[in-house]
């Protein structure tokens, strides 16, 4: 009888890791290299397709310069996306904090393939700047 709880109890325990690796395994997370233009700023983007097919698309970003402390000064941030078929696809704009963090969350229907955060003159744009103050490389969405 002993005998078998111990293998019970192993077998939930293996079960558990099991369901944790396939949830940690089904989202991407990318941390960008580091920037030329920003070298302290830390960003890491989570990317996992939700059930409806979609793309939920999490960036967070620490010691982020203010865009009007670059050279030359900006007025915001814009994050782009390259999806896998429809091109260079605008996510929104990254208002950075007092405290230099900033956040996006949203939501494509299209698979990325890339990000990037260019610095921006005005907040709605359809093509970017080349002034990219952070990007990934290309990644692949499992």
């Amino acid at each position: 009888m002993r005998y078998k709880m111990k293998n019970t109890k192993t077998l939930q325990f293996i079960f558990i890791i099991l369901v944790a690796v396939v949830f940690v395994g089904c989202s991407n997370k990318i941390v960008f290299p580091n920037s030329e233009v920003i070298p302290a700023a830390e960003a890491v983007l989570k990317v996992e397709e939700n059930k409806n097919n979609n793309y939920e698309i999490n960036l967070e970003v620490e010691k982020m310069a203010k865009p009007d402390r670059l050279t030359p000064p900006r007025k915001t941030y814009v994050v782009w996306m390259i999806s896998e078929k429809n091109g260079t696809i605008n996510l929104g704009n990254l208002k950075v904090s007092d405290k230099n963090k900033a956040t996006l969350q949203t939501v494509s229907p299209y698979k990325p393939i890339k990000v990037f955060i260019t610095a921006e003159d005005t907040k709605s744009i359809t093509v970017p700047s080349t002034q990219v103050v952070l990007s990934t490389k290309q990644f692949k969405v499992k």
